[in-house]
């Protein structure tokens, strides 16, 4: 069951998923210590997102044909910094827990929405 879910949020929750991360980091990066992982950043002035991976849809709980569940998703954040006059970039891995919930009707999932964001990895 959790490949299938895993499988329709792709196909079906892929940009929506990648826009809500992109918002998420592109407003709250300063939350999370993304230089602990960076080579050649010391300061975040920036961060948006390169990549976001569902790594897994567990904790399903389902109460008639609402769905509630926890999705994994590894993301690629670039982020910034601006030192000597220079731009400095790369890219680091963070990972989130996504809590989310949608209707499902008739083995399609409807009415997603991702309710809460959390770093897995710190």
């Amino acid at each position: 069951m959790n490949n299938l879910f895993k499988d329709m949020l792709a196909e079906h929750f892929e940009q929506e998923i990648y826009d809500f991360l992109q918002d998420h980091i592109m407003n709250n990066y300063d939350q999370y210590d993304l230089t602990r992982r960076a080579n050649e950043v010391n300061e975040v002035l920036e961060a948006s997102l390169d990549l976001a991976e569902v790594l897994r849809v567990y904790n399903i709980k389902q109460d008639g044909s609402d769905v509630a569940f926890n999705m994994l998703v590894s993301c690629d954040i670039e982020i910034g910094d601006y030192f000597a006059g220079e731009n400095i970039t790369e890219s680091v891995c963070q990972w989130f827990e996504l809590s989310c919930s949608a209707v499902l009707e008739n083995a399609t999932l409807t009415d997603f929405s991702i309710d809460g964001i959390e770093a897995y990895n710190k």
